[in-house]
């Protein structure tokens, strides 16, 4: 690895700009289109949205949402989704073993996923549906706009969206002119990366546009200690066509192809204590050298390929007062992952997974144009999806004996129907009512085949399992009313009730159902627009009852997910604010605090570090009881679970005597015991109590063009990663900021910057497997100027 130890003296430029403005976090507030007849010049401009369907401003929505224009996106350093997690308080999005995508909004998201489950946070990029949790991690080079919808779309997006929905709006073409923009850069971890955006006009009804982008991380943010490779170094390329045709002024017809691929080296998992064969692994790093934190410690170096392509045709007519909508898309997605999931330099276990997901959406949508006290949206839904392993390989000696495999061939296949309805009444001219109802029916269907091979013997065992078939079908509905006091003052109360489907998990052995998640929402909102429009001020709070969570536990390597049926408790507030100070400075920011608990999971997987005590339990905390290995509470004496040791390989000589199993949980020096245990009351993942960011952004027009100033800063409060609250990530704070230099003409920019400037330290996926307490790290300070050039 090569980890840069200084800063270039752009950086501390930046770095000394962030210290005098008190630059915090990136709570941007967009300005993809704005009414100057609306808005003084120096007041905060509007932002226009499509969270229900049709063109409005934000602050007329009855909804809590966060919207980013493509200006604030650079500003704050936010190249991709996951970086979104430092501008909008109420989302945390993290990264998964295997490059999967886990966004989380005010506590309702995924710890885990696999082939047919789809993400309680729906992602939609210009109206289509991702379907695969790969597809989350977007590039943003080509946004327009990305707006933060938050709580259950039950009824319009009502796609899995019981946490809320990213809709990314990109680029169009232009009709009446030739314009673009391109950058190329530099930065530490010699990274370089290109991008570039145009769009022509071929007449006055047709125009097109041709994105593309691509980067490379040349070295890693850390090395593989054993192999002396780097790890999360990366290579990420994108590409996007669109196609507008305008025949007349009420049709318009958007054709959009576009590709994505990733390699990388990674998950970088790196573990925090003892390894199953009992070594340290922090100090193992340490005594070669290496950094505990970035560097992992394998007997083989992680891979990722993924690879996302897809289309779309986006037809709208005007039928004078009634608007239809048609979008219809296809997306494939493929993804390799290979990495050893054992914490140790001996091959005892190695991963190999091969993904595939295939997806076909079609939706229509019938909204009312006119001017009159109703306003309506219906539409219907589609979706056909196939996602599977072929295979996912498992291999090492945990395997006959490093001579075999075991392969997992598995399909889920989805047919899925929706039809919707909303209104909006109004009420005099300052008082709206809206309902809405969704009906969704799912029909699920699984094929899976397990084959093992034993080189031992030269044998092959096929097992096929019968086909299996779910159905899963649920009314969503929503209701609200909002009274606007005055011009400047919007206040809000609501009812959503989401439906996130259920699926199986092929991968788990034996083969599970992950039972279907109801989400009853309650919420109460105001928003503000005061003196003169300089400042923008929202506020929410909800309550949450949720039925049932999908929670994920890697075993032996393999990532299984099951349902908490007990249900969580989730309430919380968050607010978000923008203060034009002047025509040139801007502040923002926002705060949420979050409440999320298990109501009640008596079945969790509950992990107790090895070496056990005498009595098979860790000293001063618990006990196993010898007769029947169940779990014994040392402070209410319950017996809690009767499965003990999920994962743990033991010796076939060991496998049929009690005496030789207790003999060998004694004499395990490291990695995890994982049992079935109650984690009512803990925490939910991924889910800080506490996120605060602030941000400014200041211009300074001189004789030679305008700079920009910004900074922007995250606190974290930090959350578990496992049910029993055992494995945790301590609060931390990522700090962004630039230097952006604009000619007089606003063409050519050079932009200084500095991500993570303070070199903060922090996990972006922590777990407990059988293994041992593992995760792979966040990006370190990185740091890098920009070039680029606008028409």
């Amino acid at each position: 690895m090569k980890r840069t130890s200084f800063m270039n003296a752009s950086a501390w430029v930046v770095m000394g700009y962030a210290l005098v403005a008190g630059a915090g976090a990136a709570q941007a507030q967009a300005q993809a289109q704005s009414d100057e007849g609306n808005a003084a010049a120096s007041g905060v401009n509007e932002i226009i949205v499509t969270a229900q369907k049709r063109a409005q401003n934000a602050q007329d929505v009855p909804i809590a949402i966060t919207a980013l224009g493509g200006d604030d996106i650079a500003a704050a350093g936010i190249t991709g989704t996951e970086d979104l997690r430092f501008a909008v308080p109420a989302l945390n999005v993290t990264r998964g073993a295997g490059g999967f995508g886990l966004p989380r909004i005010r506590g309702v998201g995924a710890t885990g996923q696999g082939n047919g489950i789809e993400n309680p946070v729906a992602l939609y990029v210009d109206g289509v549906y991702y379907s695969a949790s790969t597809g989350v991690l977007q590039s943003l080079f080509d946004t327009e706009q990305v707006a933060v919808i938050k709580g259950p779309q039950g009824t319009l997006f009502g796609r899995n969206a019981t946490g809320g929905l990213i809709q990314i709006s990109t680029l169009n073409p232009s009709l009446t002119e030739a314009k673009g923009k391109a950058e190329v850069g530099y930065g530490n971890y010699d990274t370089v990366r290109a991008a570039a955006f145009v769009s022509v006009p071929l007449s006055s009804t047709v125009g097109v546009s041709l994105s593309g982008q691509y980067e490379k991380r040349g070295d890693g943010f850390g090395t593989n200690v054993f192999t002396g490779n780097d790890v999360q170094d990366a290579r990420t390329y994108a590409m996007r066509a669109k196609l507008l045709f305008e025949p007349t002024d009420a049709t318009r017809i958007v054709l959009s192809g576009d590709f994505n691929g990733t390699d990388d080296s990674s998950p970088a998992f790196t573990a925090f204590g003892l390894n199953s064969l009992g070594q340290s692994v922090p100090a193992e790093v340490i005594s070669r050298g290496g950094d505990p934190r970035y560097d992992i410690f394998a007997d083989v170096d992680p891979q990722l390929k993924a690879r996302q392509a897809g289309g779309s045709l986006t037809i709208s007519h005007d039928f004078s007062g009634v608007s239809l909508k048609s979008i219809t898309a296809y997306r494939k997605t493929d993804l390799f992952v290979a990495f050893d999931p054992d914490g140790t330099t001996t091959p005892t276990l190695r991963i190999l997974n091969d993904n595939v997901d295939k997806n076909f959406t079609q939706e229509i949508n019938l909204i009312s144009e006119g001017d009159g006290p109703f306003k309506w949206v219906i539409g219907g839904f589609y979706m056909n999806n196939k996602a599977g392993q072929l295979p996912g390989r498992t291999t090492g000696l945990s395997q006959f004996g490093g001579n075999g495999y075991n392969d997992e061939f598995n399909q889920v296949k989805l047919t899925s129907w929706s039809g919707f309805a909303e209104g909006t009444y109004t009420l005099g001219s300052d008082t709206n009512i809206t309902a809405g109802i969704r009906y969704t029916a799912d029909k699920r269907t699984l094929d899976a085949t397990r084959v093992g091979f034993n080189g031992n013997t030269n044998t092959t065992t096929t097992i096929v399992n019968p086909t299996e078939v779910r159905n899963f079908n649920r009314f969503s509905y929503k209701v609200s009313i909002d009274h606007r006091f005055s011009d400047e003052f919007l206040a809000y109360a609501s009812y959503n009730r989401g439906f996130r489907a259920g699926t199986f998990v092929p991968q788990a052995n034996p083969i599970t159902i992950l039972e279907p998640e109801i989400l009853d929402a309650f919420e109460v909102g105001l928003k503000s627009d005061l003196f003169d429009r300089k400042l923008r001020f929202n506020l929410s709070g909800y309550y949450y009852d949720q039925s049932s969570v999908q929670v994920m536990q890697v075993i032996a390597g393999v990532q299984n997910v099951f349902s908490a049926r007990g249900g969580a408790e989730i309430y919380g507030i968050d607010a978000d604010f923008s203060l034009n100070m002047t025509d040139n400075f801007r502040l923002f920011g926002g705060v949420a605090w979050n409440h999320s608990r298990y109501r009640s999971f008596t079945d969790a997987f509950i992990s107790i570090p090895f070496p056990l005590s005498t009595t098979l339990g860790p000293a001063g905390a618990a006990a196993f009881s010898t007769t029947n290995y169940k779990y014994i509470d040392s402070v209410s004496g319950q017996t809690l679970a009767n499965t003990v040791c999920q994962g743990t390989f033991v010796p076939p000589a060991l496998a049929g005597t009690q005496a030789g199993r207790d003999s060998f949980y004694r004499s395990r020096p490291g990695g995890n015991c994982l049992l079935r245990g109650d984690a009512t009351g803990k925490r939910l993942q991924n889910t800080p109590d506490w996120n605060v960011s602030m941000g400014a952004s200041l211009d300074v027009p001189t004789g030679i063009g305008k700079f920009n100033l910004s900074g922007n800063m995250g606190y974290n409060g930090g959350y578990v990663g496992t049910p029993d609250e055992r494995v945790t990530q301590d609060s931390f704070t990522v700090v962004n900021a630039s230097v952006t230099w604009r000619s007089n003409d606003e063409r050519v920019f050079a932009r200084f910057w500095a991500n993570n400037l303070t070199d903060a330290y922090f996990r972006s996926q922590i777990g407990a497997s059988n293994s041992g307490d593992n995760g792979t790290a966040g990006a370190p300070r990185t740091f890098g100027v920009t070039l680029g050039f606008e028409y």
